[in-house]
């Protein structure tokens, strides 16, 4: 009586075996694998209206795109990793190259999109020179964007940091020299331009900044548009890059139209520049810039 019941119950384990193998394969390939003109991509509120129209430009070149804004503490980057998405949008290049480090990941680059430089904003100040000795300045907390800000005050000539400043790990203290001993505090970035009227300036990611309604051009000083470590990219990962050659090629070509950079640059009003270098040289440059000697 009961070999009748073991063969059902292998034949039953060998089912569910075989279909969690299959929904494993499915989610390696990518969130959209079954159609070559088609990607889901994620991205963040802040540039969810770019992205939004970028997909109605692209449907004219057959190219379906499926907007994703997530929110709150979502990993984009993961959710790429896990197969969910086919690309994101929301991040540097140098951020990437974080990301993968720490997570022992290989996400690509597919292409490039905007820069929003970083800048530094006040409310009751009108110039870096009215910044007082011991004045308390805010800046963000997370290393990537850290490391962005102390670099930045370093261009301002407010502080100079020392000789082999570590990017991965480089904090505030490795300042060499403060010679209005600034008191240099972090908070999360979406929490700066709330922490203003407690502080003389505050250095604010640009994409945080505009959600505020401060414009670039309103800032006391800001990062050059042209720094490579801080282009935007598209990313995405090397089998779904190799799967779907013509997808990208069509988001590219789409990315870098004039009707998208005159969209971003009319939106924005400043904040959110288009980027017109191409992936493969930006890639390039990077990695260059950040060779160790």
């Amino acid at each position: 009586m009961d070999k009748p019941f073991r063969q059902g119950k292998l034949l039953l384990t060998a089912l569910i075996l075989v279909t969690v193998l299959a929904i494993s394969a499915c989610s390696n390939k990518g969130a959209g694998s079954g159609n070559e003109n088609s990607l889901k991509v994620g991205t963040t509120d802040i540039q969810a209206d770019l992205w939004n129209f970028i997909r109605d430009e692209a449907k004219a070149d057959g190219l379906n795109i499926e907007v994703v804004t997530l929110t709150g503490q979502v990993d984009l980057n993961q959710s790429l990793a896990d197969g969910d998405l086919d690309a994101n949008a929301f991040q540097h290049i140098a951020y990437l190259t974080s990301w993968n480090g720490i997570h022992k990941a290989s996400l690509a680059a597919a292409d490039t999109t905007i820069i929003a430089p970083l800048g530094i904003y006040a409310k009751n100040i009108k110039d870096l020179k009215e910044i007082k000795e011991g004045a308390k300045i805010a800046i963000p907390n997370d290393q990537t964007n850290l490391v962005r800000a102390l670099k930045l005050l370093e261009s301002a000539k407010l502080i100079k940091l020392q000789e082999g400043f570590d990017a991965a790990k480089g904090g505030v203290d490795q300042i060499a020299d403060n010679p209005l001993k600034l008191n240099i505090i972090t908070a999360q970035s979406g929490m700066l331009p709330r922490v203003l009227d407690d502080v003389a300036a505050a250095i604010i990611n640009n994409g945080v900044a505009l959600q505020a309604g401060y414009k670039l051009n309103s800032s006391l000083y800001h990062e050059n548009e042209a720094d490579t470590a801080y282009i935007n990219v598209v990313a995405t990962t090397e089998g779904i890059l190799k799967d779907k050659p013509e997808a990208f090629k069509k988001l590219n070509a789409v990315l870098h139209s004039q009707k998208v950079s005159d969209y971003i640059q009319t939106r924005y009003e400043g904040n959110f520049i288009p980027v017109t270098r191409q992936i493969d040289e930006v890639v390039e440059a990077f990695k260059k810039e950040n060779e160790t000697p």
